[in-house]
């Protein structure tokens, strides 16, 4: 196993050019470390639902330049999934991105959810003046603001999001499947607002 790693700061560059579609080599190459470091990042980046996919090895060799220009599929429709997220249950982005990880695994770990924190301080435009970490307790408290800013879409006196103690938490499947559902509807309506029939 390798035993470099990513430096922290290109982690988030890395994840947020691995959902433009920027292929791995290519990453590789600007940073320039080895393809395996960069692979390894993406791997951790992946299974932290941060990225959605792994971004393919390098552009093919009979591509033209025009074709190398990323792909905003990816990145778009992820941050469709945000905003329909944000509308569908009336969460902030911070909430919406932690949703977004209990609806795509079967559990999140405390470290992977205070990973999504970090993320999203690292891509504010108003960057914080304190550039330590937040406290991993922060972890706990957007849980329990999202887990009342859900109460109201759910059956009374059902705890959507349930606690692994000493671990993380998660989403029922059936909670997640009615949550995927209130988000795919409202991406339909958007969806109907942009392109009328």
């Amino acid at each position: 196993m390798n035993e470099e790693t990513l430096p922290p700061d290109l982690d988030p560059i890395a994840a947020r050019l691995a959902n433009d579609g920027v292929p791995i080599a290519v990453m590789a190459r600007a940073f320039q470390l080895p393809s395996l470091l960069i692979r390894d990042a993406l791997a951790v980046q992946l299974a932290n639902g941060t990225i959605t996919e792994m971004p393919r090895d390098d552009w093919p060799p009979t591509a033209r330049r025009a074709d190398h220009l990323p792909s905003q599929l990816a990145h778009e429709q992820e941050k469709d999934l945000l905003t329909a997220c944000m509308r569908a249950f009336a969460v902030t982005r911070l909430q919406a991105s932690f949703m977004l990880v209990l609806l795509k695994r079967e559990e999140a770990d405390k470290d992977t959810l205070h990973h999504v924190i970090e993320s999203q301080r690292a891509i504010r435009r108003n960057q914080p003046d304190n550039p330590d970490t937040t406290d991993p307790k922060m972890v706990d408290v957007v849980i329990c603001n999202l887990r009342k800013r859900l109460r109201p879409y759910f059956p009374p006196n059902h705890e959507t999001i349930k606690t692994l103690w000493g671990h993380g938490y998660y989403m029922e499947r059936a909670d997640r499947d009615l949550a995927m559902a209130k988000i795919h509807a409202v991406v339909q309506v958007t969806d109907g607002e942009h392109n009328p029939k």
